[in-house]
């Protein structure tokens, strides 16, 4: 069975705090996200603040605990040196709604080296300079909005993260490691109900998902 890692490592300056400890009647949203995946992995990393490590060992002794890092690619790599499972899912604690079925999806690598969802760009997209003004108005077809939870064989993963290091290249997800070291990353079928809360307005909209009880 694959492993997984859990990012709760974020300082969350875009939302006014850590985000990624927000409560929904009473329980933590990760812990919304664990309960959905139960029986997925036989392995999870937890990747906190620093100076919750200690709070996260005794309260959860059977998980794996890292440090997060002033990136999150750092954090990833923490959790990576702790993973011992030949495939890993990397997950965002400030996505709370992600389905068990997206994570299934996502596990089914099929030869691929990574997997990752996606779902269609709907607005125009364009193209603006440091101004303001419109450069281009980019074809949009071949565009999507990638999620987590994105799935790596961990060897691999492994190998990018190493190499990114080296080369101080700083991607804006997992998957643009492997992209840029020739390695082969798929998509699936993303949910437009996996919202990333970045801003307060984010979190609006997941308390009333989930105030609807699908999730």
């Amino acid at each position: 069975m694959p492993s997984l890692i859990l990012l709760l490592g974020g300082k969350g300056k875009r939302f006014g705090g850590k985000k990624q400890f927000l409560t929904f009647k009473g329980k933590p949203l990760y812990e919304l996200i664990l309960k959905r995946v139960e029986g997925l992995f036989d392995e999870t990393v937890l990747v906190v603040p620093p100076e919750d490590i200690e709070t996260f060992r005794v309260k959860y002794p059977h998980f794996k605990i890292a440090p997060g890092g002033e990136e999150r690619q750092y954090s990833v790599y923490n959790g990576l040196k702790l993973v011992s499972r030949p495939v890993v899912a990397v997950h965002d604690g400030a996505r709370p709604l992600a389905s068990r079925s997206l994570f299934e999806r996502a596990l089914n690598l099929k030869g691929c080296d990574g997997k990752i969802p996606a779902v269609p760009v709907r607005d125009t997209i364009k193209r603006v300079n440091p101004k303001g003004e419109v450069e281009q108005t980019v074809e949009r077809s071949s565009l999507v909005a990638v999620q987590t939870p994105q799935v790596f064989k961990t060897e691999i993963l492994k190998e990018c993260h190493e190499r990114a290091l080296t080369d101080n290249f700083l991607g804006t997800d997992d998957a643009s490691l492997l992209e840029r070291y020739g390695y082969r990353v798929c998509t699936c079928e993303g949910e437009v109900t996996n919202i990333k809360i970045t801003y307060p307005e984010d979190w609006e909209l997941v308390k009333c998902l989930l105030e609807r009880g699908n999730f």
